[in-house]
């Protein structure tokens, strides 16, 4: 096993594909391929991903790509919400800012560790001036107690950030998404998320936090943000993530 292998963890019966970032003596890190998931194995616990399965994975998730961009792209005509991104992963970052750069809406991408967020994150609202923010990067729960957020890894991170923006800017002037895998999503609502994951502590897909920023850029401003369209266009089981009656950014281009 070498650096830039496409491979699958044996005790997790190859559930996640993951590409090897690094090998360290017996000790494999791993990021995943699709899903938001930064991870390590021992070499033991890992098998080659050979082509044919690799080939036939990709072709689904070319489809699922290919799905959103074909029925988003019906808004010609329309000026959709301008949405900043901040993300701490820019393998993830990169995938997202594609999607948005494929349907032709304005996204300004931001690679930033998730404890730097809060601290700049007014500056980049006053230079792009966007009305959807997504805050994400990675995150986890550590099972030793829900309600304390120490138990998690940037869950605070991403508390201090969204109050930030708070501080300035109201629920219906900008919407924010905040959250990752395994992210205490109550409290990020709490906070002034208008939606958030994770509610079932679970991991999300590399897209879903985009899903739900172009969901928000693409709905009319007199409408709300419609939740089973999400799922519809995501991986991500119902109930991973959720959040408050919001409104769309999308106007009407009148001339």
């Amino acid at each position: 096993m070498k650096k830039g292998d496409i491979v699958g963890r044996i005790s997790h019966n190859m559930d996640i594909i993951f590409v090897i970032n690094d090998v360290v003596g017996n000790i494999a890190y791993l990021q995943g391929l699709y899903v938001r998931l930064v991870a390590d194995s021992d070499l033991s616990d890992l098998v080659l991903i050979d082509d044919t399965s690799l080939n036939r994975y990709k072709e689904s998730k070319q489809e699922y790509e290919q799905n959103i961009i074909s029925s988003y792209k019906k808004k010609v005509g329309h000026i959709t919400g301008k949405i900043l991104h901040l993300d701490s992963d820019a393998f993830y970052l990169t995938k997202c800012l594609n999607l948005y750069k494929s349907l032709g809406l304005y996204a300004y991408g931001v690679e930033l560790a998730e404890e730097a967020m809060a601290e700049n994150i007014l500056d980049y609202i006053a230079k792009i001036r966007p009305n959807i923010i997504v805050i994400t990067g990675h995150d986890s729960y550590n099972n030793k107690g829900l309600e304390d957020l120490r138990n998690y890894r940037n869950t605070l991170n991403f508390i201090k950030a969204i109050a930030k923006v708070r501080s300035f800017y109201s629920l219906d002037d900008i919407c924010i998404f905040a959250g990752a895998c395994g992210s205490n999503a109550e409290s990020l609502i709490a906070a002034g998320a208008n939606f958030a994951s994770s509610f079932d502590r679970k991991n999300i897909e590399a897209y879903d936090p985009a899903i739900v920023a172009i969901m928000v850029a693409i709905t009319p401003f007199n409408q709300e943000v419609d939740f089973e369209s999400i799922y519809n266009f995501s991986k991500m089981q119902k109930g991973s993530i959720g959040g408050i009656e919001t409104l769309g950014k999308m106007r009407l281009l009148v001339r």
